[in-house]
């Protein structure tokens, strides 16, 4: 079906895909263009499934299949195979066995399923985008031509009322696929975004529009035009509209979705409709390259940002384009179109069949081969490990306290709360700033380091963004009368091997009560992985501190990252938010008899480090930062200032992480991060005495009190 209209809103579809993900024009909705491709898709297949079941009584799933697979396959395959070649020249090492893993995703028609569940990883939200990450809308057309011609011929097959039963049966289909996607974008945004079912009714309603055109063909051709030319202005609008503070897809998506559907509605033979732009020579031809363009232009942005080495500016990403353009004009050219119109594959369904099967082999060959890689991670430089001492002349961390006073022979009082930090910066992490090289004996290695999580997070005691019910989960001296509590986000779970070794040297009880993305403090957090206002977060606090009250906790740590964001704003809580945030959960929890410990958010590296550390193997140098960009002062200073206000201990960290100018990716053998915010376990573990040496005289004070009490 040779539609000039259908060519031009692919071009526009293209286009606005292409800038939003380049950066350019404002176009922070562009991806609604993706929107536009799985209408068109709905309407066109059906419209050649219909028209084949009219003419024949029947639909050759054979012959369907073929069509699909020399229109598809080639250029993909090449894609695919295009792009793990200069992966493998370009990327960081640390990212080729993740490529490997979406070639393969890709080559197998389930890129959308793997991106999915690694969105919904909240450990994995931070990674840098595949360069395969486009392949999620393929997968979800492709799922689609799997099971469409069936179900339509299912449909349609013996219905006495010729479409009535198939427009009845898609109508069901999309209601219910819109009512999962609505849903699910408020509970889990990653499926509504990247699964089948919850974009299904996006090609449904083509379907359904194509079903139906006769009907609509007969509509007064002024009206379909009005009605093409309200359609053409809501997808641009949206374009400029929309942007990632969008609750999306859930209701926003109609505005696309409807507006292509009154495009295609004005038909392409309306001398008065949309089509006068849409017919352009220059959207043509772009249109008939748009799944070559789509398919060249996002590896070529992500891999030229890796090989460039720094984030693009304007120039870099329109050479970029460039490439991108050229290579999809002659993909389409000498690959595309040439087995595409192949008289030869036309004609011989089964040796089409048989070259995708073939041309699939490749692509998940290519994916495997760079999943094995092997390449060396590290130099052949053995470090020494690090010691744990502070630069003044004691081993442990400078702390400031006021001895007690003892009131009476039964009442021993708790000393005043102080802000607990180290004098200085710790020697080894000032050493750890002056390393070279990654080290062959680093601890976890650089493969490890995604890994290398505390045992809540397998265990299911850490919980994920889904739960809203905390498991009670108890560590440390199991037996003992006196409980403490950790209570926080995924940054007061990086703290647990700290605390459990702690509690087990000190004989404490240990109730870990942690969940990814969510503060301790009363604030609506905006979280990607769950919906614009996490709602799983507010019944997650209450029942933490329900659970806390009734396993009678008499201190509990709490921590959390300084960078969770505010919903309104998609930007992190003001300091003062923070400040009466933290006052009414200290408040609540102190007239519950609980004694609170601020514990300081870790710095912010700007960048995945065991990432940057595997492409920077002989030079670590560049994969340290500055403590100011590390660190956001006001935003620390904010826990303290919580802290003083409500007269509860803070314990800063700030010179266990940073230097004094620098903050190190490496201290002697050990790695830092094992992601881009996240301190590995066995630097949490390395940090231990001093932690112990820096809050266990406090909680034993409250330990005394209590037990005097």
């Amino acid at each position: 079906m040779k539609r000039r209209d259908i060519e031009g809103l692919r071009a526009l579809a293209v286009g606005v895909v292409v800038l939003y993900h380049a950066h350019f024009f404002a176009l922070r909705g562009g991806f609604v263009g993706v929107d536009v491709f799985f209408v068109l898709s709905g309407f066109l297949i059906t419209s050649l499934l219909a028209s084949e079941f009219a003419a024949n009584k029947r639909i050759s799933l054979r012959q369907f299949y073929a069509r699909r697979a020399r229109r598809l396959l080639p250029a993909s395959t090449l894609v695919i195979v295009a792009t793990v070649i200069a992966g493998r020249i370009w990327l960081e090492p640390l990212r080729l066995r993740d490529l490997g893993q979406d070639a393969i995703a890709s080559a197998g028609f389930f890129a959308n399923i793997t991106f999915a569940n690694r969105g919904t990883d909240y450990l994995q939200s931070t990674l840098p985008p595949s360069a395969l990450q486009h392949f999620w809308s393929l997968a979800v057309e492709e799922q689609f031509y799997v099971v469409w011609p069936a179900l339509l011929a299912l449909l349609l097959w013996r219905s006495r009322s010729f479409r009535t039963r198939a427009v009845v049966g898609i109508s069901v289909l999309s209601i219910a696929s819109f009512a999962v996607c609505i849903w699910q974008t408020n509970t889990t945004q990653q499926w509504a975004f990247f699964g089948l079912h919850a974009r299904a009714w996006e090609l449904g309603l083509g379907a359904l529009l194509a079903l139906a055109w006769n009907n609509v063909n007969s509509i007064a051709t002024w009206l379909r035009a009005v009605v093409g030319w309200l359609g053409l202005v809501a997808v641009i609008a949206s374009c400029f509209l929309f942007n990632e503070k969008v609750l999306f897809p859930g209701y926003a998506v109609l505005l696309p979705v409807v507006g292509t559907l009154c495009v295609l509605i004005a038909g392409d033979d309306n001398r008065y409709g949309p089509q006068i732009l849409l017919r352009f020579e220059a959207l043509q031809f772009i249109g008939a390259r748009s799944y070559s363009l789509y398919l060249w232009h996002w590896p070529a942005l992500i891999i030229g940002e890796a090989a460039y080495g720094h984030t693009l500016n304007a120039t870099e990403r329109i050479l970029l384009l460039g490439i991108a353009f050229c290579g999809a004009c002659l993909s389409y050219a000498y690959v595309e179109n040439p087995v595409r119109h192949s008289a030869k594959l036309q004609i011989k369904p089964m040796f089409a069949l048989t070259m995708g099967g073939g041309l699939i082999a490749v692509s998940l060959a290519a994916g495997i081969v760079l999943k094995s890689n092997s390449s060396s991670l590290a130099s052949d430089v053995v470090a020494e490990a690090p010691i744990a001492m502070q630069t003044t002349t004691t081993q442990v961390p400078a702390v400031t306290t006021v001895a007690p006073l003892v009131e009476t022979t039964t009442t021993i009082p708790l000393p005043p709360p102080v802000v607990v930090s180290p004098a200085a910066p710790l020697e080894a992490v000032e050493q750890g700033v002056l390393a070279q090289e990654v080290p062959s004996n680093l601890d976890p290695s650089l493969r490890a380091a995604m890994g290398d999580k505390p045992i809540i997070y397998d265990n299911g005691c850490h919980v994920s963004v889904g739960p809203s019910t905390p498991k009670k989960c108890e560590y440390g001296a199991k037996k003992s009368p006196f409980t403490v509590a950790l209570f926080g986000d995924s940054h007061a779970a990086q703290w647990f091997p700290t605390i459990q070794m702690t509690a087990r040297q000190q004989g404490w009880r240990f109730l870990p009560f942690t969940k990814s993305g969510c503060p301790p403090i009363d604030l609506i957090t905006w979280n990607m992985l769950s919906s614009n206002t996490y709602p799983q977060c507010r019944p997650w606090r209450k029942n933490v501190i329900e659970m806390m009250i009734a396993e009678k906790v008499q201190v509990v740590f709490i921590s959390s990252s300084v960078k969770l964001m505010a919903v309104n704003t998609r930007n992190p809580f003001l300091p003062e938010q923070v400040v009466e945030g933290q006052t009414e959960l200290l408040t609540q929890l102190k007239a519950a008899g609980i004694t609170p410990i601020l514990i300081t958010d870790t710095p912010y590296p700007g960048d995945n480090l065991p990432i940057c550390l595997s492409r920077h193997i002989k030079n670590v140098p560049k994969c340290t930062y500055d403590r100011e960009k590390g660190y956001r002062v006001e935003r620390i200073q904010a826990i303290i200032d919580a802290g003083a206000k409500n007269e509860v201990q803070v314990l800063d960290i700030s010179n266990w992480l940073c230097g004094a100018t620098k903050c190190p990716a490496i201290v002697g053998n050990i790695l830092v991060n094992r992601d881009g915010d996240h301190i590995t376990t066995k630097y949490a573990q390395w940090l231990q005495p001093l932690f112990d040496a820096a809050v266990s005289p406090y909680v034993n004070y409250v330990r005394q009190r209590t037990s005097v009490s």
